[in-house]
């Protein structure tokens, strides 16, 4: 039997040539091929449910394959989606859910109304949208990471103009002092600029709400041409409220090979132009799944890796079961109840703030030593006859020193 460390060390190594060979699986390819060529005549929950194959490959590609049984629970994740804090799915303590929501949104969008004046002399309420959730310290924009939406403004009764927002290396080339990290008044710099190159210009306005949100209102705009002026020329009048003013933000699909980052709205793509993440995420589930099928540490070590980079606090951690395994193994920790008081959940999430680097994790170097020495304890607690540290006796490896210290404490404490 293959120690952890070492089947994972085999998987890692060249993860793309491991992704390769899982896509070439006859079964996994054949419903790969089945996912790709009917996923674009889903257009409603009905659709996806319905087809069980489709539904089955989406819910293993977001790690639910043990939920696929209940339909109607999936069907109240699905029909209330992400975009609103209050919907199921980000009631929900498992953030899987939220990821679904947004994947399979069907199109789903926010949209808010103006309204006309609750008395005489006030003036009329403008449309404003605050995204759900609140931006993150930064976001590394230096790869194909890229945030997508469009905002679109009613108006009047008859005339309604949209822009697309992109942010990505090349939109904010010049614009950020850091591409690798973006803070929240960049982003919201970016998407105003964005937006005053368009034809929302003096309509639409853009910032970061007070709670740290990005937020969208729509504004009055008077433009007087030339007198008497027509087509470009002529006068413009814009009221920023009343019921006939709306403001909508909806997916759009993100440019080619890039990955979408989450700024609170444009992650929520619809499931054709989905296809490929959704594809990369079921080899990835089918990757670790066998993996774990053999060695429980080897799927919880591809795992962390995996989720690493989602990792902003302690309590992240403590909120996922395998990354808590993975944690308390590392420091020490024995499992915990899930009836823990917030006292002690604080006291936990500071004792692993303390032993743990979670900022190093950004360094790939760094987080792979995290998760090689993860399953060198984890070889030294439960593989006992396969053990890396044999390796020294029987002169078929070597490790570094870092790893073997993890293995000896390990065994001392075991």
């Amino acid at each position: 039997m293959t120690d952890t460390l070492t089947s994972y060390r085999l998987i890692a190594k060249d993860l793309p040539a491991s992704l390769s060979r899982k896509a070439a699986e006859p079964t996994v390819a054949r419903e790969t091929a089945y996912y790709e060529a009917h996923i674009g005549q889903v257009k409603s929950v009905d659709d996806l449910l319905g087809d069980q194959r489709l539904y089955a490959y989406a819910m293993k590609a977001y790690g639910l394959e043990d939920m696929t049984y209940a339909k109607a629970f999936m069907r109240k994740v699905l029909e209330e989606g992400a975009a609103s804090a209050a919907s199921f799915a980000n009631r929900l303590a498992d953030d899987r859910y939220t990821a679904f929501a947004k994947a399979f949104s069907f199109g789903q969008g926010v949209t808010a109304t103006g309204a006309d004046p609750a008395r005489f002399g006030e003036q009329a309420r403008a449309a404003s949208l605050s995204a759900p959730k609140l931006l993150a310290d930064s976001y590394d924009f230096s790869g194909r990471a890229e945030a997508s939406f469009l905002v679109e403004s009613r108006l009047d009764a008859t005339t309604t103009q949209s822009v697309t927002i992109r942010l990505n290396a090349q939109t904010l080339a010049g614009q950020v002092a850091n591409p690798a990290k973006v803070t929240p008044a960049e982003i919201a710099a970016a998407v105003a600029a964005q937006i005053e190159a368009s034809a929302l210009k003096g309509k639409v306005q853009a910032g970061l709400a007070a709670d740290g949100s990005l937020f969208f209102e729509t504004t009055a705009l008077t433009d007087l041409g030339a007198y008497g002026g027509t087509g470009r020329d002529a006068d413009t009048l814009v009221n920023a409220g009343g019921p006939n003013r709306t403001l909508t933000i909806r997916n759009a699909p993100l440019s080619a090979n890039r990955t979408a980052v989450d700024v609170g709205f444009g992650t929520d793509l619809g499931p054709d132009s989905m296809a490929q993440a959704v594809t990369q995420a079921y080899l990835r589930q089918s990757l670790e799944s066998e993996a774990g099928d053999a060695d429980t540490g080897v799927r919880l070590a591809l795992y962390f890796a995996r989720k690493a980079s989602t990792i902003a606090s302690a309590y992240d951690i403590l909120g996922d079961a395998a990354l808590s395994q993975v944690a308390n193994t590392v420091i020490g920790l024995p499992a915990t109840s899930g009836a823990a008081t917030s006292e002690a959940l604080a006291k936990r999430a500071q004792l692993i703030a303390d032993k743990i680097d979670i900022a190093s994790f950004r360094d790939p170097a760094k987080l792979d030593a995290f998760v090689r020495r993860f399953a060198a304890i984890w070889d030294a607690q439960n593989n006992t006859a396969s053990a890396p540290i044999l390796a020294l006796f029987t002169g078929t490896g070597s490790l570094d020193a870092e790893t073997l210290q993890s293995v000896q404490t390990a065994r001392i404490g075991a």
